[in-house]
Protein backbone atom coordinates (compact mmCIF):
# COMPACT_ATOMS: atom_id res chain seq x y z
CA UNK A 1 0.00 0.00 0.00
CA UNK A 2 2.57 2.83 0.63
CA UNK A 3 4.75 1.96 -2.42
CA UNK A 4 0.77 2.89 -4.37
CA UNK A 5 0.82 5.97 -2.05
CA UNK A 6 4.07 7.10 -3.14
CA UNK A 7 4.07 6.60 -6.57
CA UNK A 8 0.60 8.40 -6.89
CA UNK A 9 -0.48 10.27 -3.78
CA UNK A 10 -2.29 12.66 -5.39
CA UNK A 11 -5.19 9.63 -5.35
CA UNK A 12 -4.72 9.26 -1.98
CA UNK A 13 -4.15 12.95 -0.24
CA UNK A 14 -5.49 14.98 -3.04
CA UNK A 15 -3.39 18.16 -3.65
CA UNK A 16 -2.04 18.20 0.26
CA UNK A 17 1.58 18.38 0.76
CA UNK A 18 3.46 15.32 2.30
CA UNK A 19 3.76 17.42 5.51
CA UNK A 20 -0.19 17.38 5.73
CA UNK A 21 -0.72 13.61 4.87
CA UNK A 22 -0.65 12.81 8.63
CA UNK A 23 -3.16 15.38 9.37
CA UNK A 24 -5.13 14.09 7.06
CA UNK A 25 -5.35 10.91 8.28
CA UNK A 26 -5.90 11.87 11.57
CA UNK A 27 -9.43 13.49 9.66
CA UNK A 28 -9.73 10.35 8.35
CA UNK A 29 -9.75 8.52 11.59
CA UNK A 30 -11.82 10.94 13.33
CA UNK A 31 -14.86 10.40 10.67
CA UNK A 32 -14.64 7.13 10.58
CA UNK A 33 -15.09 6.98 14.17
CA UNK A 34 -18.03 9.35 14.30
CA UNK A 35 -19.91 7.33 11.74
CA UNK A 36 -19.78 4.51 14.25
CA UNK A 37 -21.17 6.81 16.89
CA UNK A 38 -23.70 8.51 15.46
CA UNK A 39 -25.75 9.91 18.72
CA UNK A 40 -22.21 11.07 19.85
CA UNK A 41 -20.86 14.50 18.72
CA UNK A 42 -17.59 14.65 19.38
CA UNK A 43 -14.25 12.33 18.63
CA UNK A 44 -11.64 13.38 20.68
CA UNK A 45 -7.86 13.33 18.72
CA UNK A 46 -4.64 13.50 20.49
CA UNK A 47 -1.42 14.41 17.73
CA UNK A 48 1.16 12.80 20.37
CA UNK A 49 4.82 14.39 20.63
CA UNK A 50 6.50 11.45 19.55
CA UNK A 51 4.42 11.92 16.10
CA UNK A 52 2.08 8.63 17.07
CA UNK A 53 -2.03 9.62 16.24
CA UNK A 54 -4.69 8.54 18.58
CA UNK A 55 -9.03 9.04 18.35
CA UNK A 56 -11.10 8.06 20.86
CA UNK A 57 -15.05 8.06 20.39
CA UNK A 58 -17.55 7.02 23.17
CA UNK A 59 -21.22 5.47 22.09
CA UNK A 60 -20.08 3.83 19.00
CA UNK A 61 -21.84 0.80 17.90
CA UNK A 62 -20.29 -2.43 15.69
CA UNK A 63 -22.25 -5.58 13.81
CA UNK A 64 -21.46 -8.46 15.96
CA UNK A 65 -19.31 -10.66 14.16
CA UNK A 66 -17.68 -14.07 14.71
CA UNK A 67 -14.34 -11.91 14.50
CA UNK A 68 -12.82 -9.28 17.25
CA UNK A 69 -14.16 -6.09 17.27
CA UNK A 70 -11.00 -4.81 16.71
CA UNK A 71 -10.50 -6.39 13.38
CA UNK A 72 -14.14 -5.28 12.48
CA UNK A 73 -13.53 -1.55 12.63
CA UNK A 74 -9.91 -2.07 11.26
CA UNK A 75 -11.32 -3.59 8.47
CA UNK A 76 -12.87 -0.47 7.11
CA UNK A 77 -9.95 1.49 7.84
CA UNK A 78 -7.98 0.91 4.63
CA UNK A 79 -5.56 3.85 5.67
CA UNK A 80 -4.25 1.81 8.63
CA UNK A 81 -2.15 0.26 5.98
CA UNK A 82 -0.17 3.38 6.14
CA UNK A 83 1.01 3.47 9.63
CA UNK A 84 3.89 1.12 11.26
CA UNK A 85 1.50 0.12 13.62
CA UNK A 86 -2.39 0.75 14.75
CA UNK A 87 -3.91 -0.73 17.48
CA UNK A 88 -7.69 -0.57 17.97
CA UNK A 89 -9.19 -0.59 21.50
CA UNK A 90 -12.80 -1.58 21.79
CA UNK A 91 -14.28 -1.46 25.40
CA UNK A 92 -17.80 -1.34 26.47
CA UNK A 93 -19.40 -1.02 29.94
CA UNK A 94 -21.52 -4.27 29.71
CA UNK A 95 -21.91 -7.45 27.62
CA UNK A 96 -24.59 -6.40 24.87
CA UNK A 97 -25.65 -9.96 23.42
CA UNK A 98 -27.78 -9.18 20.14
CA UNK A 99 -26.77 -8.27 16.49
CA UNK A 100 -24.33 -5.05 17.26
CA UNK A 101 -22.04 -4.33 20.23
CA UNK A 102 -22.95 -1.16 21.11
CA UNK A 103 -21.94 1.59 23.75
CA UNK A 104 -18.40 0.78 22.74
CA UNK A 105 -15.49 3.09 23.78
CA UNK A 106 -13.36 2.65 20.88
CA UNK A 107 -9.84 3.84 20.61
CA UNK A 108 -7.43 4.07 17.61
CA UNK A 109 -3.65 4.69 17.95
CA UNK A 110 -1.34 5.02 15.34
CA UNK A 111 2.37 5.11 15.24
CA UNK A 112 2.62 6.93 11.44
CA UNK A 113 5.26 6.12 9.00
CA UNK A 114 8.08 8.99 8.81
CA UNK A 115 9.31 6.76 5.20
CA UNK A 116 5.87 7.24 3.89
CA UNK A 117 5.69 11.45 4.67
CA UNK A 118 9.76 11.93 3.58
CA UNK A 119 10.23 13.63 6.89
CA UNK A 120 11.68 13.33 10.32
CA UNK A 121 9.72 11.57 12.67
CA UNK A 122 7.00 13.81 14.77
CA UNK A 123 7.70 16.64 12.70
CA UNK A 124 4.33 16.75 10.72
CA UNK A 125 2.47 17.85 13.69
CA UNK A 126 4.34 21.55 13.78
CA UNK A 127 1.20 24.25 14.30
CA UNK A 128 -0.56 20.96 13.85
CA UNK A 129 -4.19 22.18 15.71
CA UNK A 130 -4.13 24.84 13.86
CA UNK A 131 -3.22 23.08 10.21
CA UNK A 132 -5.72 20.46 11.43
CA UNK A 133 -8.32 23.61 12.04
CA UNK A 134 -7.38 24.77 8.46
CA UNK A 135 -7.57 20.88 7.10
CA UNK A 136 -11.20 20.68 8.10
CA UNK A 137 -12.69 24.10 6.73
CA UNK A 138 -12.63 21.86 3.52
CA UNK A 139 -15.85 20.11 2.86
CA UNK A 140 -13.86 16.83 2.20
CA UNK A 141 -13.05 16.66 5.35
CA UNK A 142 -15.37 18.77 7.70
CA UNK A 143 -16.92 17.07 10.22
CA UNK A 144 -21.03 17.09 9.56
CA UNK A 145 -22.94 19.72 11.43
CA UNK A 146 -23.39 19.65 15.14
CA UNK A 147 -20.12 16.99 15.68
CA UNK A 148 -16.59 18.23 16.32
CA UNK A 149 -13.21 17.34 16.90
CA UNK A 150 -11.24 17.86 20.01
CA UNK A 151 -7.70 17.74 19.37
CA UNK A 152 -4.90 18.10 21.40
CA UNK A 153 -1.34 18.78 20.75
CA UNK A 154 0.23 16.67 23.19
CA UNK A 155 3.64 18.51 23.12
CA UNK A 156 2.02 21.71 23.07
CA UNK A 157 -0.57 21.22 25.09
CA UNK A 158 -2.98 23.69 22.91
CA UNK A 159 -6.63 22.09 22.67
CA UNK A 160 -9.35 22.64 19.84
CA UNK A 161 -12.76 22.31 19.46
CA UNK A 162 -12.77 22.10 15.52
CA UNK A 163 -14.38 22.94 13.05
CA UNK A 164 -13.75 26.51 14.91
CA UNK A 165 -16.97 28.71 14.87
CA UNK A 166 -17.04 31.21 12.14
CA UNK A 167 -18.25 34.62 12.83
CA UNK A 168 -22.08 35.11 12.08
CA UNK A 169 -22.53 37.42 8.64
CA UNK A 170 -25.17 39.84 8.15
Amino acid sequence: MAGSVKANPGLYFGAYPAADWPLVIAAWTAADLLRLAPSTPTVDVTLHHNGALSATVRGATVPAAPRPVADIIRSGMWYTELSRTTTIHATTPHATPGPAWTDLTVTVHSDLDADLFGLPAGTWWHNGVQRFAGLLTNPRHRPPDGRHVDVWDEATGERAELPLATAATS
